[in-house]
């Protein structure tokens, strides 16, 4: 009686997700109706209320299909735009191994032979910097620069916090290009050069490293002689139909997630802002956008029939090239790290990302019956204030929530 029921609860589903479908965003959206909809949405509305999240959406993907989305809170709409941290690296490593692909730039190559000026670890002179060494968090440079605040923001948004939150931060008088940041700050004869930058041999072993995506971002710039604003949006963005998804929340004026951070017991609304961290974390997207960049990584590189990374590429920058143990991300334990992508154990894959009023998250997983996976994005962060109870309770929950209802689903109709 139990395999002829389950047969017949995969048939109403199967049933339901053909006759729900819409058109959403250049995706094909299919919104379940299943029996448990109602509890496990009440779960995401009592976690947000009991640890005040103004506003969340989530969305969970099964083979190339949007299985469910919702929005929840005070901006419940679907194409609410939230900044999505240092998800954002998963773009750059795309960009990077397209450029490979199409023999632009060799992953085991010296930087240097790319860049207008050296790059090298002063303690480490004679060894070579490579992609692979950035794009896996192996190149020896530390998490950020000392002055990495004033770099993320303009003066308007240093201006603000200033004002608003008791900071301190130093106004540019003369804000230096990328270029000029970079090489002024890794360079020992540099303007903002300070020796704490370098901590590591290179390629020997990990260190999350912001700027080392500031420095890949760079190098699809002058590999390609544009901006890596304009390049992703011409190879990634607009093959993916991700109009939704940019760098600048001007485009998006009356969409975007008001940031908000936990201070002094309630939360503190943030300006919303652009980062000039492009490389690493100045991204903002929606759930139907950032399902269409998850459905490429998910099947081969395809979406719609179109196809950006080959399989060859994909699988690439999934091999573990750093291995850990004791260590979480999100809720999940991180074993490993590949080219721009984190693994964790149980064969899930994924990233997360936090800057200032934001956090967000995906992770999908693939079986020999399919793929599946999940996408949280929230307007609380933790970056200016500390806030462990948003860290270390509520992010992981939300995301086993996400990810256990994702298998659920998943194991209904496969």
């Amino acid at each position: 009686m139990k395999k002829v029921k389950m047969r017949y609860t995969r048939k109403i589903i199967i049933a339901l997700i053909i006759a729900s479908g819409v058109i959403f965003a250049g995706i094909t959206s299919y919104i379940i109706i299943f029996s448990t909809q109602k509890s496990f949405e009440s779960k995401i509305r009592k976690l947000i209320a009991k640890y005040k999240i103004p506003s969340l959406a989530a969305g969970i993907v099964i083979n190339n299909s949007l299985a469910w989305a919702n929005g929840f809170g005070d901006q419940p709409d679907l194409d609410t735009v939230y900044m999505i941290g240092s998800i954002t690296k998963t773009f750059t490593s795309t960009a990077l191994l397209q450029l490979n692909e199409n023999n632009k730039i060799g992953l085991d190559i010296d930087i240097n032979a790319y860049l207008p000026f050296n790059v090298r670890n002063p303690d480490y002179p004679n060894i070579s910097i490579t992609t692979r060494m950035l794009l896996s968090h192996r190149s020896g440079l530390a998490r950020d620069s000392l002055n990495f605040q004033i770099w993320y923001s303009d003066n308007e948004t240093i201006e603000w916090m200033n004002e608003n939150l008791g900071t301190h931060y130093k106004y540019w008088i003369h804000r230096p290009s990328l270029a000029e940041y970079l090489n002024g700050t890794l360079s020992p004869e540099g303007l903002y050069f300070n020796p704490g930058i370098w901590i590591l041999e290179p390629g020997t072993q990990f260190f999350y490293s912001n700027i080392g995506y500031e420095l890949l971002g760079y190098l699809v710039e002058q590999i390609t002689n544009k901006t890596i604003e304009d390049y992703v949006q011409e190879s990634i963005l607009d093959p993916l139909n991700m109009a939704s998804t940019g760098y600048d929340y001007l485009e998006f004026a009356g969409k975007n997630a008001i940031p908000y951070e936990w201070i002094n017991g309630e939360n503190t609304e943030f300006i919303i802002s652009n980062m000039y961290t492009t490389g690493g974390s100045a991204l903002r997207s929606t759930i139907p956008d950032m399902t269409n960049f998850m459905i490429a990584h998910m099947n081969l590189g395809m979406v719609n029939g179109t196809q950006i990374l080959n399989s060859g590429a994909l699988e690439l920058m999934l091999e573990k090239h750093s291995s850990f143990t004791n260590a979480t991300a999100g809720g999940f334990n991180l074993i490993g790290y590949g080219l721009g992508w984190m693994l964790y154990d149980d064969g899930l894959q994924g990233h997360d990302g936090a800057v200032i009023g934001y956090l967000a998250s995906l992770f999908f997983k693939k079986t020999e019956k399919g793929v599946f996976g999940g996408i949280v994005m929230f307007n609380r962060g933790f970056i200016h204030k500390s806030d462990d109870v948003l860290k270390n309770i509520f992010f992981p929950t939300i995301n086993k929530l996400i990810f256990e209802e994702a298998e659920h689903l998943f194991n209904l109709i496969s």
